[in-house]
């Protein structure tokens, strides 16, 4: 049995992209049957290959440059407006029942229905949110001690070079001095 969010974590997509695949299982299939586990919904192997089904070959994907855009959750809001009159007589006059009949009624299950679909596409966004964060974190760790290892050693490698040039100088310079000593031993031994 694995959840949508299972599924994601296989295949190395989005929840949201296993949700599309299990919405054209649904539209081949009928519904799909799942066993409920709290919030998350759980599809026997059977459900699953009907949802794989509809997941695109991997040499069909393209490959694009991911765009991250901030903000995307944020729209702005608007409410019902209210009434400007209220006719009281109406709310003390002969009450009326309104009756619902079995199609009015399943607009209710089909509406339960999205605000589970919702509920678990937030909790799996949620939890696919963090696991990103968890990889960035990890990443940045190991990058920033590296860091610190390569400013740490390029400290050193200035001091060990300025400490090596000093030398290498010293040794140039006695190296000369050799040389014309030499030179000049040499030229005395012709006179």
């Amino acid at each position: 049995m694995k959840t949508l969010a299972d599924l994601a974590k296989e295949h190395n997509v989005s929840p949201q992209a296993v949700a599309k695949w299990r919405d054209k299982a649904v539209d081949k299939y009928g519904e799909l049957p799942y066993q409920p586990d709290g919030k998350r919904k759980l599809y026997d192997d059977n459900e699953v290959t009907k949802i794989l089904e509809f997941k695109p070959a991997p040499d069909s994907l393209p490959v694009t440059e991911t765009e991250i855009l901030t903000g995307n959750h944020r729209v702005p809001g608007s409410l019902a407006s209210m009434p400007t009159t209220v006719d009281l007589g109406a709310i003390r006059g002969d009450a009326e029942l309104t009756l619902y009949n079995d199609d009015a009624l399943a607009a209710v299950d089909q509406a339960l229905e999205l605000a589970d679909q919702m509920l678990d596409a937030i909790e799996e966004d949620t939890e696919f949110q963090f696991q990103q964060l968890q990889k960035t974190q990890s990443a940045n760790a190991k990058l920033q001690r590296k860091v610190d290892q390569l400013n740490q050693r390029k400290e050193r490698y200035k001091g060990d070079s300025r400490l090596l040039s000093l030398i290498q100088g010293k040794e140039s310079t006695q190296l000369k001095e050799n040389m014309k000593t030499l030179k000049e031993l040499g030229e005395q031994s012709q006179d």
